[in-house]
């Protein structure tokens, strides 16, 4: 059986567009939490951006990887399982984010 997946099409302020396949991990429970979770970073991300013009892409990428570090290490678990598993889904995120086709976004 193929493992679940999240499509999740992402739109840049530039008007890109991304249609991205993210796989799941088996013990995902909601995909349409994750996926809630992803759009509402996107847009606390997006929203911090537009109005600083303090801010770089690296340090957003800082932020987020700093958060998600926090998140991680606030579960209770072993924190190196929990850091093997945070790189993996990272890694397939990348992939996934990679492999995605991309084209320009409509505009109403």
């Amino acid at each position: 059986m193929a493992s679940p997946v999240l499509q999740f099409i992402a739109v840049t302020s530039g008007g890109r567009a991304f249609d991205i396949a993210f796989p799941l991990h088996p013990q995902t429970r909601s995909a349409q939490s994750v996926s809630d979770l992803v759009t509402a970073l996107l847009d606390v991300v997006s929203n911090h951006a537009q109005r600083r013009d303090d801010v770089s892409d690296g340090d957003i990428l800082q932020a987020l990887a700093m958060t998600a570090a926090i998140r991680g290490r606030m579960l209770d678990g072993e924190p190196a399982s929990i850091e093997q598993l945070t790189r993996q889904l990272y890694g397939e995120a990348w992939q996934a984010v990679n492999a995605a086709s991309d084209f320009a976004a409509g505009r109403a």
